[in-house]
C-alpha cells in the first residue's frame, strides 16, 4: 500500500513545474521562519533538498546568518546522524547522493528536526522514502517534528506502522498545522 503511495506522490512531484516548487518553497520556508519552533530553536537539523523537494538552501543560509548551528544528514553505516555544516559552501555528496556535511561534528537531540516527505496527513503522519533513516533517528533523538509539505501533496489518512513517528507540525505554503 505504502508504495503505492511512494510511486503515486513521486510522480508527482515528477510532474509538477520546478518554478512552481520554487515559489510555493519559499512561502513554507516563509512560515517556517515565522514559526515559534524555529524562533525558539538553536541547533536545526534540516535535509538539503534534491529532486524537486520544498528547497532548503535559503532557509541554511537565513539560520545560519540568524547564528543558529545547522546540522544536515550524514549516513554511516545505514545509520542517520546529524553533520554539523558550518557553510553550504561545506556541502559534499554522501550517500544515495544526499548532500551532506564533510564536519565529522555530531549532534544529538538537535531543538528542531525539518524532515522531508511525499505526503503527511492530518494526524502528522509522514510518507517517507521507505529507508525507515528518519523514523530511526526521530526514535533516538528529543526533538521537535516539522514536516514541510507543498499542500497538493496532502493525503487523507496514511496507514502508519508501529515504528512510524509523527511531525509535531506540518507547514505548507497555506500555513501550519
Amino acid at each position: 500500500m505504502k508504495s503505492e503511495f511512494r510511486r503515486f506522490f513521486l510522480n508527482l512531484r515528477r510532474e509538477m513545474d520546478q518554478s512552481l516548487i520554487k515559489a510555493k518553497s519559499e512561502k513554507i520556508i516563509a512560515n517556517l521562519l515565522a514559526s515559534d519552533p524555529y524562533k525558539n530553536s538553536q541547533s536545526i537539523f534540516v535535509y538539503v533538498a534534491k529532486n524537486k523537494e520544498i528547497e532548503t538552501r535559503n532557509f541554511i543560509k537565513k539560520a545560519l546568518a540568524d547564528g543558529k548551528k545547522i546540522y544536515v544528514p550524514k549516513i554511516i553505516d545505514h545509520k542517520m546522524l546529524a553533520a554539523k555544516l558550518g557553510d553550504l559552501s561545506d556541502l559534499d555528496s554522501g550517500a544515495f547522493d544526499i548532500p551532506t556535511s564533510k564536519s565529522l561534528e555530531f549532534i544529538k537531540d538537535p531543538d528542531l528536526t525539518i524532515c522531508p516527505g511525499l505526503s503527511f496527513d492530518k494526524e502528522k503522519n509522514r510518507l517517507g522514502y521507505g529507508g525507515g533513516f528518519y523514523d530511526k533517528f526521530l526514535k533516538e533523538n528529543t526533538t521537535t517534528k516539522i514536516g514541510l509539505m507543498i499542500s497538493d501533496f496532502y493525503s487523507i489518512k496514511i496507514q502508519a506502522d508501529p515504528w512510524d513517528v509523527k511531525m509535531d507540525f506540518i507547514i505548507t505554503e497555506e500555513g501550519i498545522f
